[in-house]
């Protein structure tokens, strides 16, 4: 009979995301031109982030720099297929408190892009919701409901 080891291993191992086989994915996907449903968001260690998901395939995260957010950006708004990111290992980092997702909205707003808001009388009362349909896909918004927010909207003419 052998002794159970009870010890424990004091050198933790830290997992590293697999970003290579999310952009991958994300690259089979646009290949069979499929629509995506993509949420932005900033994780827990301020990287940007997109959680991407289709009729065929189940959501996952793809953590993002500039390249990959414009290529991402790009595929949605016109359907073009390319390899835009050469090394899906290295990422962006975000501001501390920074929120990806808003400052997102805010430049879908600035460039023109006709954003649907589900009405506030429907919507949990923590949030605003929010659909932008792409050519390939659609975005999808859920900000966190301040008067800062509802200001800059209302200001910005957006009808919610």
């Amino acid at each position: 009979m052998s002794n159970f080891n009870y010890s424990v291993n004091a050198a933790s191992s830290v997992r590293v995301y697999d970003n290579q086989g999310a952009y991958n994915t994300l690259q089979e996907m646009m290949k069979r031109k499929e629509q995506l449903i993509v949420k932005f968001y900033g994780s827990k260690d301020n990287i940007p982030c997109a959680w991407i998901e289709s009729a065929r395939v189940a959501g996952f995260k793809y953590q993002l720099k500039v390249a990959s957010y414009q290529g991402l950006l790009n595929y949605l708004f016109t359907g073009d297929v390319a390899d835009f990111d050469t090394n899906p290992k290295e990422v962006d980092t975000l501001n501390e408190n920074e929120d990806f997702q808003f400052e997102m909205l805010k430049e879908m707003i600035k460039i023109g892009k006709i954003i649907q808001y589900i009405p506030l009388f429907r919507e949990h009362p923590e949030s605003i919701s929010a659909i932008l349909p792409c050519f390939k896909g659609k975005i999808m918004f859920r900000i966190k409901r301040t008067n800062e927010t509802l200001e800059y909207l209302r200001e910005q003419k957006q009808t919610i």
